[in-house]
């Protein structure tokens, strides 16, 4: 029972450890549904993050590109770009660019809104069978997305992203608050939402 307390003792600082960078709270994921009769290919192409929650490869990122790309064997190609940057009194003392190549595939041809993302040197929080961790939760294909994602990890912790996506680099969706309370309706705390610096792109 000790060697249990002490586990436990780790594991809750370890999160506390990495907050900055993920969103992760007590409960388990929420079940939300998705974007109904999703058109992969009408989504490919190029998005850009308007707000989203914190992750690790995109904490303190600004210009957060999403370039989505269908192959022949219906895996999608995924290109994340954008930079860090350090300033000093407003003025720019350092700027690192970041890419993230990845892959992305649908597990369930019956449900498409829902793929699985890996990165070669992303963490995999997930435990257990592997399940989605990119839900298309809403689009029109032309103007936004709303995407989220949820991992359980050991009961009752959970790790959620999200992300609310533009064709237009920087464009506010005229619908944001909308999307942002659909999300709020099944309890997704929509305060974790950070806006993205697209200035000097």
């Amino acid at each position: 029972m000790r060697v249990l307390s002490v586990l436990c003792a780790l594991f809750l600082c370890l999160l506390a450890s990495v907050r900055s960078f993920v969103v992760f709270s007590v409960g388990t994921c929420p079940d939300i549904p998705v974007q109904q009769n999703f058109n992969i290919t009408a989504y490919q192409g190029s998005w850009y993050s308007y707000e989203n929650f914190d992750a690790p490869y995109q904490f303190g990122m600004s210009c957060v590109t999403a370039t989505y790309k269908l192959w022949p064997d219906y895996r999608i190609q995924v290109t994340n770009t954008g930079y860090r940057k350090i300033r000093v009194f407003g003025l720019p003392l350092y700027r690192r660019d970041i890419r993230a190549d990845g892959v992305a595939s649908v597990l369930d041809w019956s449900n498409p809104a829902k793929l699985r993302v890996t990165f070669g040197e992303q963490p995999d929080f997930s435990i257990g069978s592997v399940k989605p961790n990119y839900m298309v939760v809403e689009t029109d294909y032309e103007n936004y997305s709303l995407v989220y994602s949820c991992s359980s990890l050991f009961i009752p912790f959970k790790i959620e992203a999200a992300w609310i996506l533009t064709r237009v680099r920087g464009a506010r969706p005229n619908n944001v608050f909308q999307l942002e309370n659909k999300l709020k309706s099944y309890g997704v705390n929509i305060n974790n939402f950070k806006m993205v610096d697209h200035h000097n792109c």
